[in-house]
């Protein structure tokens, strides 16, 4: 299934997230089985919205229909590769403090360790601003990728798809190591 094809939207990269989400809502209204239609045509319908929406996902179906590889591994931009160290070397440190603040017995030896939560905090916060001004820039090479036409830039498209995997990846990871900061301070 072509997803463009089946919201009937042009096949570009470079799309407002509010002309695909209108596109798939009027699509799914009608292809709903409680409005009369088919269930078959809905699942249809609200998968191609769902590719379409995600940047990374709609940069892997233009890859495949321009005849290239979303392949996981391969080259990624270098300002990328300053982030490997950072964000393993974050996400360690908030698993030690969540384990070190487990096992802490005293509201005294809590305290000791809650002095680290600023410091932690600060560093999630700046590498999710960081990563997300690469996913920023990696989603604005869209409108260049659809002027210069797909099939001219494949390389270049796999490599941002690389990237996007990896920000997203890492800024799921982040947020989710903000969130144990926060269950460990609740915890007491």
């Amino acid at each position: 299934m072509d997803p463009y094809v089946r919201l009937g939207l042009p096949l570009q990269l470079d799309l407002d997230l509010e002309v695909i989400a209108g596109a798939a809502r009027e699509l799914t209204k009608a292809a709903h089985p409680d409005a009369g239609g088919d269930a078959q045509q809905f699942a249809e319908v609200r998968k191609a919205g769902d590719l379409l929406k995600a940047p990374v996902s709609r940069l892997k179906v233009a890859l495949e229909l321009a005849g290239g590889d979303a392949a996981e591994r391969g080259s990624v931009p270098s300002e990328l590769m300053d982030f490997f160290s950072p964000v393993a070397g974050v996400l360690e440190e908030v698993a030690a403090f969540v384990s070190e603040r487990a096992q802490a017995m005293s509201g005294l030896g809590k305290a000791v360790l809650d002095a680290k939560v600023p410091v932690l905090k600060g560093k999630l916060e700046l590498l999710i601003e960081s990563l997300g001004e690469i996913e920023t820039d990696q989603v604005g090479r869209f409108q260049g990728f659809d002027d210069r036409g797909w099939e001219s830039c494949i390389d270049e498209m796999g490599e941002a798809f690389r990237a996007l995997l990896f920000v997203g990846k890492w800024l799921a990871q982040l947020r989710e190591a903000t969130g144990k900061i926060f269950e460990a301070l609740l915890a007491g």
